[in-house]
């Protein structure tokens, strides 16, 4: 892939002085080490096209992809980017070298379930997985959630939203309202309606030992104690990669999906490579669904499909395997998108690129680093005026669906002049960061509070460890956490004006002194207000990090995937997050995480619905 295209910020994509990369050329270089370390993953580039009539069949694809890429240009800037252009399938060849029932592309959270429902019902399924592991960002998640209802072990508990027992009119009247009134209404219903079963297949699976606490489930370990939240469905993913396998199917690691076969208008298979770099095409006689994620490290097609985050992300994923390029095979086949500009983000990430750090667009999320700057501290924007900080001890209406106000504090910082914030402690941070009470005694996340018991964490493969400090410190070699002995100097630093940091300072202290926030109409709970007065000082640029990208392709309520003019593409079907909408259009931030159910359970739930929906039809 060429990424080497000029960007909006007047930045190169070139590697820096440091030897990083740019945050616009993460997508085929710069994260080695990251997912070495998650197991890798294949980045090759386009498939060839099959062996007969090459050059007819080349200038065929030509003129094809000139008509399918123009007419999204006209709705689209950007759309032609050379990593956002449209992927278009070839033709079925004179022999196919595998042949399924089913083929599932990405094998993360959604894709195994969908292979395991599927296996388990005797489909013969084969699941390409371009990572060396399945479960995608889904391992990496702390629960699963359905803040719907209407599972078995929801209904025990007498749990609904916004009342038990659950009605799918009434919270599609509240959901709508929260999300502009814009998701195909349908489709919202029958998510709604099929999520009681795809929990109780989901929770019913051999080793999936998850206890439901009404609106979420948690791993026994998890909930225990005995694991730490890091890697919370690590358990979970392995039980259902079993029940994968143990059923018979055929999961095949590190092996990109590099293009769709169609016979016609319909999808009757793929081109997979493997790490052998040889071509396979693989039959799927009843249908592919797509489960490969989002695009939240592809540049490009954030550039083009969520602007608003193009300006408001510092930092993209959630994991780097989130490329888009299942996105793009499905534009490729004539596909409409739903979602436009939707998107769900993460509080605390730190700008890498505009003052120094490593350049790169990822960072792990549990890192001690990020941990500290989750933490209500002096925040400001470039005039020194002060940012709000919301959290669940605080205002509960700031997330309607039930978070810890991070969200929140997400859509606050990115709208600020700059579209970061500057986030400012002293010396003290090492004992002030846990005198802050910043949850509720019944909150599940626990991201704000930097991880100290080495006991509880599970291999990470070098992700993060519980010495959080030597991680700050780590940070503050590479540039990212800037480290001053005065505020003149941290000022400089943060690429700040002197004057504005030193008055924003004095102003902050003098408020820690009086013991009350008498400035923000959200205050400050008195347990934040720690000074900035002992040297030396640290000071961070804060913005969000790229949660879920909510734009993809259109699906009826089925969950097959829509042309433009309404018709369905046989034999293709896609989850959340390759599919959109379910979060609405123009959705800056995504109050609700993602959607009503949160981010792993949106990936296994469709994935289920996709499943089930492709065996019914």
């Amino acid at each position: 892939m060429d990424t080497s295209t000029s960007t909006n910020h007047g930045e190169s994509n070139n590697a820096n002085a440091n030897g990083g990369f740019s945050r616009r050329t993460f997508v085929k270089g710069g994260l080695a080490a990251s997912v070495a370390a998650l197991g890798g993953m294949a980045l090759s580039g386009c498939a060839a096209a099959p062996a007969s009539s090459k050059k007819a069949q080349a200038a065929d694809a030509a003129a094809s992809a000139d008509e399918v890429t123009a007419r999204l240009v006209e709705r689209v800037h950007d759309a032609n980017l050379p990593d956002a252009a449209p992927i278009l399938p070839v033709e079925p060849p004179a022999s196919w070298d595998d042949e399924a029932d089913v083929v599932i592309v990405g094998v993360g959270g959604g894709g195994i379930v969908a292979t395991a429902f599927l296996a388990q019902q005797g489909l013969k399924v084969i699941g390409i997985e371009k990572e060396g592991q399945v479960g995608g960002a889904s391992r990496h998640a702390c629960t699963f959630a359905n803040v719907f209802g209407g599972s078995k072990d929801q209904n025990a508990l007498e749990f609904g939203v916004p009342a038990f027992p659950p009605d799918a009119k009434e919270f599609t009247r509240m959901y709508e309202e929260q999300n502009a009134y814009s998701i195909d209404e349908k489709f919202l219903m029958n998510q709604l309606l099929m999520s009681g079963a795809a929990c109780d297949w989901i929770m019913e699976q051999d080793g999936m030992n998850m206890e439901c606490f009404g609106p979420i489930w948690h791993d026994a370990d998890v909930h225990s104690g005995k694991q730490s939240v890091v890697l919370g469905m690590n358990n979970p993913t392995n039980a259902m990669e079993a029940v994968a396998l143990a059923t018979g199917a055929d999961i095949r690691l590190s092996t990109k999906c590099e293009k769709l076969v169609a016979d016609g208008d319909r999808v009757v298979g793929v081109v997979a490579k493997g790490t052998d770099g040889e071509e396979r095409y693989v039959k799927a006689s009843k249908g592919v669904i797509l489960c490969a994620g989002g695009f939240g490290m592809n540049r490009d097609l954030i550039r083009a499909y969520l602007p608003s985050a193009y300006e408001g992300t510092v930092q993209g994923g959630p994991m780097p395997s989130h490329t888009g390029e299942a996105f793009r095979m499905g534009l490729g086949m004539g596909a409409d998108f739903s979602g436009f500009d939707s998107w769900s983000c993460w509080e605390g990430a730190i700008d890498e690129e505009t003052a120094g750090g490593d350049g790169q667009f990822w960072h792990y999320f549990w890192h001690g680093e990020r941990q500290l700057f989750h933490n209500p501290w002096l925040i400001i924007d470039k005039r020194g005026n002060r940012q709000p900080y919301f959290a669940a001890t605080q205002e509960l209406f700031a997330n309607p669906g039930g978070q810890m106000g991070d969200l929140s504090n997400c859509a606050a910082w990115m709208s600020a002049v700059g579209h970061h914030v500057y986030s400012i402690c002293d010396s003290n941070f090492p004992t002030t960061v846990f005198e802050k009470n910043v949850l509720t005694d019944e909150g599940t996340d626990r991201n704000r509070i930097p991880i100290t018991d080495a006991s509880t964490l599970i291999d990470t493969k070098g992700l993060v460890s519980a010495d959080w400090l030597a991680e700050v410190d780590e940070a503050v070699e590479r540039g990212a956490v800037k480290k001053a002995d005065t505020i003149e100097e941290l000022a400089d630093m943060l690429l700040l004006d002197r004057d504005v940091l030193v008055r924003a300072v004095k102003e902050y202290n003098e408020l820690c002194a009086k013991g009350v926030d008498e400035e923000m109409s959200t205050p400050y709970d008195p347990t934040w207000l720690h000074p900035v007065q002992d040297p030396p000082f640290y000071g961070a640029i804060v913005g969000s990090q790229m949660a879920k990208t909510m734009c993809g392709l259109r699906t009826d309520e089925r969950l097959q995937v829509m042309r433009e003019d309404g018709t369905l593409i046989d034999g293709l079907y896609a989850n959340a997050t390759t599919a959109g909408g379910l979060s609405g259009e123009a959705n800056y931030g995504c109050f609700w995480n993602s959607t009503v159910f949160g981010g792993v359970g949106t990936s296994w739930i469709t994935g289920w619905i996709a499943a089930k929906s492709l065996l019914d039809a």
